[in-house]
């Protein structure tokens, strides 16, 4: 099994990009999602053991129990992998405004 896993909340409207950014194209997801709804909350997963990746993060709105979790290559590199909560919620595009898009599009359908 791997190092225990942690989620660490950070609210995009009270820190930087750079606490849960990288220097990627994933910035570009960010960046957009901020623009949409600039009330969401990105959790980027911290890991214990340096070996393990963090490029994942968890994308939800305040009040809601649903989120939506993006994955990526290291460095914030395309193809972004993007999950929702809901049935056949699976999307793999290099398009980061897709990416974007679906995010938004799954968080307000609430499922």
């Amino acid at each position: 099994m791997g190092a225990p896993t942690t989620r660490a909340r950070t609210q995009a409207k009270e820190t930087t990009m750079s606490h849960y950014s990288t220097d990627g194209p994933v910035n570009a997801v960010f960046a957009a999602l901020q623009t949409s709804r600039p009330e969401i909350q990105i959790e980027r997963l911290t890991v214990t053991h340096p070996a393990d990746s963090d490029d994942l993060w968890f994308i939800s709105v305040p009040d809601r129990p649903e989120d939506v979790q993006l994955e990526c290559y290291p460095h914030g590199q395309p193809p972004f992998l993007v999950e929702g909560d809901g049935t056949h919620q699976v999307l793999t595009t290099s398009d980061a405004n897709e990416a974007a898009e679906t995010v938004l599009a799954w968080l307000a359908s609430g499922t």
